[in-house]
């Protein structure tokens, strides 16, 4: 894996893809990217010119267990707590070692596909930090008894939100991620959601450039659901 002095973690394999050369410090931002089940940070070694966003580094992790030809953020389904408790606990850490880096919360951004998107937004929403922003793409969101309570004294309603989603996806149906936002948006977390005429996959043409709109102007604000 690439390591590079800007920052160093023991608690996951990574990638670390820095900012355009000559971006001063204080005009970058970070983003964590979180890849789906059975995936791995090969697949997103692109992002940082597929997203036009030269002003971000781009933290890249694998999921610590191992699945098929790639990793897997908890080994059971999410109702079972405890796989997605641990990739919390991970999470956390690895903010604590990114503050150590100088890493303001308010200056980290969350992207998770699939799987992904859950165990991102499962931080988001137990940190008691607010951050730069989150994305989750083709994901869904578990609400684990308590939530509401533990969201209050969370950052999640101060961080903005984006979840996008495919009109084709057959792997997460767009009913299920759509009950997911009414949830959030009734808890007042300031969460957009769009979908795309697309599959359980990212829609290089639509999609994206709207991620990275969404990314340059985002800040915490209430949103409706809309399609």
């Amino acid at each position: 894996m690439l390591k590079s002095e800007a920052f160093h973690t023991s608690s996951f394999d990574y990638e670390w893809i820095p900012a355009a050369k000559g971006t001063p410090r204080s005009k970058q931002k970070l983003m964590v990217v979180l890849h789906g089940k059975g995936d791995s940070v090969a697949g997103f070694l692109d992002i940082q010119r597929e997203l036009g966003l030269p002003h971000f580094n781009f933290l890249l992790l694998n999921a610590p267990r191992r699945y098929l030809q790639g990793y897997s953020w908890y080994a059971l389904e999410p109702r079972h707590e405890e796989g997605v408790r641990q990739a919390r606990r991970r999470l956390f850490g690895l903010v604590e070692d990114l503050a150590l880096y100088g890493w303001r919360p308010k200056d980290i951004f969350w992207m998770g596909h699939s799987q992904g998107a859950l165990v991102a937004s499962d931080l988001v929403l137990n940190h008691p930090d607010s951050f730069g922003g989150l994305v989750g793409v083709s994901g869904y969101v578990w609400f684990f008894r308590g939530w509401r309570a533990r969201v209050k004294r969370s950052g999640a309603l101060r961080t903005p939100w984006l979840f996008t989603h495919g009109t084709r996806d057959r792997v997460i149906r767009p009913k299920e991620i759509r009950e997911d936002i009414a949830e959030l948006l009734d808890r007042r977390v300031p969460v957009l959601y769009r979908e795309f005429p697309k599959g359980h996959d990212f829609d290089y043409s639509n999609e994206v450039p709207f991620i990275r709109s969404w990314i340059r102007r985002s800040r915490p604000r209430r949103f409706s659901l809309r399609a």
